[in-house]
């Protein structure tokens, strides 16, 4: 099989739902584009292939090689797994995973969002209008993370720079299970109440049936032990983190004429060896460039950033950060940083 063979050039949906609306003075050669929104079957195959192989391989190596240390990276490092569940079914949502459409849902919900508790069509409701509309009283994220007070105020949950301590209680929060926990209600709730009926029948005899299948196995133990408690932990935490990291107290070379505009709203974060496997796999990291193409797939957005940080504009307006640890401290009010508040319109 050619490559050229298993590459197909995705498109946006029909609507232009997930496009930024309002107006940019970015842009791209139309021919180069057209080259970084080709969606690569094998390349993502693979990716969904190795995540399972790697979850499945830290299970029976901290299993059969028991150690409480060893335990805590393998925590960490199935919920960067599960994590990395995510971003790709985040890929789903935008219709560039799979170049059928229907492979590519079916595969989200079945082999991505629903191990995780998530559901990919619930995801796109939300997500497509915190693309369309970031920042605005229309932002999707806005009534999925109650990031805004109904009259448009930022809550202070969501306020960031914080203080140290202020900090220390938000990640404890979500570090160590009682975000977890508000997680999997919600899914729960998700669950009895949105979607269509059909669609949530197929939901609960998935779960009726994985469930039943480990616990025929005597697999309960290592169900709470090596997925629920990374879910609840590490998983969260990261995600939580990864999203303030995303759209929170973003700084430019010209924050004061940003600070309201398209590039106040959204970081890049350039990552380290540590990032990539625990924190922010797939290149999601690369977060600017995803919302200005949403059509390109994750495989591509290093090359759609070195393409961009050829234009001088783009140099200039971008806040681009060196690895999670310093958008981590960036969150902090340990120095001087820019305060950059969303939008209220």
């Amino acid at each position: 099989m050619t490559a050229q063979s298993t590459t197909h050039v995705t498109s946006l949906p029909k609507t232009g739902e997930d496009d930024y609306a309002g107006n940019l003075t970015i842009g791209l050669p139309v021919n180069v584009l057209q080259e970084l929104a080709k969606v690569n079957v094998i390349t993502a195959v693979v990716a969904i292939a190795s995540e399972w192989l790697a979850i499945f391989g830290a299970i029976a190596l901290c299993h059969f090689f028991w150690h409480p240390l060893l335990y805590l990276v393998i925590v960490m490092f199935i919920g960067g797994r599960q994590h990395t569940l995510a971003v790709l079914q985040h890929e789903a949502a935008h219709y560039h995973l799979l170049p059928n459409r229907y492979w590519n849902d079916g595969v989200a919900e079945l082999l991505l969002a629903w191990p995780i508790l998530l559901s990919n069509q619930n995801f796109r409701s939300y997500h497509f209008p915190h693309h369309r509309y970031i920042g605005t009283e229309k932002d999707g994220n806005r009534a999925q993370y109650g990031t805004h007070t109904p009259t448009g105020e930022l809550r202070p949950t969501w306020f960031f720079p914080k203080a140290k301590k202020q900090f220390a209680i938000w990640l404890i929060i979500r570090l160590f299970g009682i975000g977890g926990l508000v997680y999997i209600l919600r899914s729960f709730r998700r669950l009895l109440t949105q979607g269509s009926v059909s669609y949530r029948l197929a939901n609960l005899f998935y779960y009726v049936g994985i469930l039943s299948l480990i616990l025929w196995l005597q697999g309960g133990q290592l169900l709470l032990l090596y997925w629920f408690v990374p879910l609840c932990t590490w998983f969260i935490f990261t995600n939580i983190l990864r999203i303030a990291g995303e759209h929170s107290a973003i700084a430019t070379s010209d924050a004061l004429e940003t600070s309201h505009g398209f590039y106040g709203l959204t970081r890049t974060t350039l990552p380290s060896w540590f990032d990539r496997i625990f924190v922010v796999p797939r290149h999601i990291c690369y977060h600017l460039e995803h919302h200005l193409y949403p059509h390109v797939p994750f495989y591509r957005l290093p090359d759609l950033h070195n393409q961009l940080m050829n234009l001088e504009h783009f140099q200039k307006q971008a806040c681009v950060t060196q690895t999670y640890w310093h958008t981590l401290q960036e969150l902090i009010v340990y120095k001087f940083v820019w305060k950059i508040p969303l939008s209220k319109s």
